[in-house]
């Protein structure tokens, strides 16, 4: 092989290698922005939902919808009991936007988790979904307690109060 043949090989090698460089940046490019859309499509309408449930919470914890050493739920079939369903339409719709609300988080947790980046995230994840789970069962039997007189059971599952930071800090670590 004489010194031009190898030039011109060398030349073809050299814009080979730069071709592939500029498609391997042009893809991770592409794949930071899709984890980007990803992150805006997941997480952050989290972070959204539990600020809102925050606000219905506080909300049902307050006058005029708490009864004195009542959880939330206790307290609506307490007030269903002495003053009727009709009378408490205001409540059942926040409750009924607590119940929607959870179940949209456990869908997009569901989304998310395989991509989480924290461990904070997928612990905190698993112990939302577990609270999601059993507070719908809580809410869906609240009928059912009424027609039959009945209680709730004194324990629930409590609401895991580190989830908003630990969907912040994945916020943080997926950007």
């Amino acid at each position: 092989m004489n010194a031009r043949t190898a030039a011109i090989l060398l030349s073809l090698m050299s814009v080979a290698a730069l071709a592939a460089t500029g498609a391997w940046y042009h893809a991770h490019q592409a794949l930071r922005e899709s984890r980007a859309q990803f992150v805006v499509a997941t997480l952050e309408p989290m972070a959204a939902l539990l600020k809102e449930n925050q606000g219905i919470i506080a909300e049902l914890q307050a006058e005029p919808f708490v009864e004195k050493d009542n959880g939330i739920l206790e307290s609506y079939l307490v007030k269903i009991r002495r003053d009727g369903v009709a009378k408490n339409a205001l409540m059942k719709q926040r409750l009924d936007q607590l119940a929607e609300n959870n179940t949209a988080l456990v869908t997009l947790i569901t989304a998310y988790s395989p991509h989480a980046k924290t461990a904070a995230f997928t612990s905190e994840a698993n112990k939302l979904r577990n609270y999601a789970v059993a507070w719908r069962d809580r809410w869906n039997s609240v009928m059912e307690l009424f027609m039959a007189g009945g209680n709730y059971a004194a324990s629930g599952v409590p609401l895991p109060k580190e989830f908003p930071a630990a969907v912040d800090a994945e916020i943080a670590a997926a950007k």
